[in-house]
């Protein structure tokens, strides 16, 4: 037997808890073995075995008794078997003695009112009962125990998770995106020294050093949404549209934009619904094969209250049949020189806005992406 084998076995021979848990089924077992071979005998005497529906009623709770008695001592070897760290698992074995006591305790305390109302209780019933009860209390002592261990283990690994989305979005805000600007930069300052031989060279640089932007931008859109804990409030949707397209005139002047959104309409979101508009509008002017893109943006509140905001432009179109796909990640147009993330960045948050969103045709021409938002209740304190 080596080293690891040796080890392994004294992990599972020293875990207390496990012990506990099995120990507890080991006694349960001897102690109803007890009631059926001494108490039983006794009291029944040379009656024999009558068919009879309490005998049937004793029958199942016997079984219940082997039952109680397996499950308890397969649970302590699961428990010792399990990667769950020993200290967590004393609060498995802990509850089992606790669950098991409590209830003993509510079936003794119930016996002693009715033998004080002047009830006569029969010894091998009660005894049974008190088996049962054991057997029954321990049992569910022991899934809140693990239940507990379980929750514990889940929020735990939740923050480190959360803890390290937090961190990578860190690094690529303060080191890998500072370090693509740096880059993008020195590229346009390339344009005035470099010939017609490098141009094209140059140009890839530029595209590429675009695309990689766009990606790390997403990205830590999307660690935002999943690391940190932030309650919806209401959000101006005029308010959001208009800085997004004002940034989109400025980034693609050979574009044109209509906005037509309330002022009024208040929408259910955070600070991150701002990447949600502009991914929608910078993806209706660059994957637009017109000579002049046009995008229209526009919100209605429907008849169910709901806020309807459309992004529509006069682009190629999705086909109907690929448009569920570019919601996944890493899909996207054969031009696109991007990473495939934006739409599916907008259907992680919107869905996370408890909205939906969606594909249709605009007319004459080009795509709509509708996204529908849960209307949020007019600012009283103003």
């Amino acid at each position: 037997m080596n080293q690891g084998s040796v080890s392994e076995l004294r992990r599972r021979v020293l875990n207390v808890p496990a012990w506990i848990v099995s120990g507890t089924g080991l006694v349960l077992a001897g102690l109803s073995l007890w009631y059926l071979i001494v108490i039983r005998a006794y009291y029944l005497g040379g009656s024999g075995f009558q068919l009879s529906p309490a005998t049937v009623l004793e029958l199942i709770e016997i079984s219940l008794l082997g039952g109680f008695s397996i499950v308890l001592i397969y649970a302590g070897y699961w428990l010792a078997s399990s990667q769950f760290e020993r200290q967590r698992l004393w609060w498995a074995g802990l509850w089992t003695l606790i669950g098991m006591t409590g209830i003993i305790a509510i079936v003794v305390l119930f016996n002693s009112l009715q033998m004080l109302q002047g009830e006569r209780l029969s010894e091998p019933s009660f005894i049974q009962t008190m088996l049962l009860a054991a057997g029954g209390g321990a049992i569910a002592g022991l899934l809140i125990g693990i239940s507990t261990v379980r929750e514990t283990v889940e929020a735990e690994r939740a923050k480190r998770q959360r803890d390290t989305l937090l961190f990578i979005n860190e690094l690529l805000r303060h080191n890998v995106l500072n370090g693509m600007q740096i880059i993008k930069g020195n590229t346009e300052l390339l344009e005035a020294h470099v010939d017609g031989a490098g141009e094209q060279y140059l140009e890839t640089t530029q595209d590429r050093s675009d695309s990689i932007v766009e990606l790390i931008q997403n990205v830590r859109v999307l660690a935002d949404s999943v690391s940190r804990e932030t309650s919806l409030h209401p959000v101006s949707l005029d308010d959001v549209v208009r800085s997004v397209v004002d940034g989109a005139r400025d980034a693609y002047p050979d574009a044109e934009f209509d906005v037509a959104v309330p002022e009024d309409v208040r929408v259910r979101g955070d600070d991150l619904l701002e990447a949600v508009v502009e991914n929608l509008v910078s993806n209706a002017v660059v994957h637009n094969d017109s000579d002049t893109p046009r995008v229209a943006v526009s919100a209605t509140v429907d008849s169910s209250g709901r806020v309807v905001l459309e992004v529509a432009d006069n682009g190629p179109g999705i086909p109907e049949d690929r448009r569920e796909q570019y919601f996944e990640p890493g899909e996207q147009d054969e031009s696109s020189v991007g990473q495939g993330l934006g739409l599916y960045l907008v259907r992680t948050l919107v869905d996370c806005y408890d909205g939906d969103v969606r594909i249709e045709d605009n007319e004459p021409r080009g795509t709509a992406l509708v996204v529908e938002l849960a209307q949020a209740e007019p600012d009283r304190s103003a």
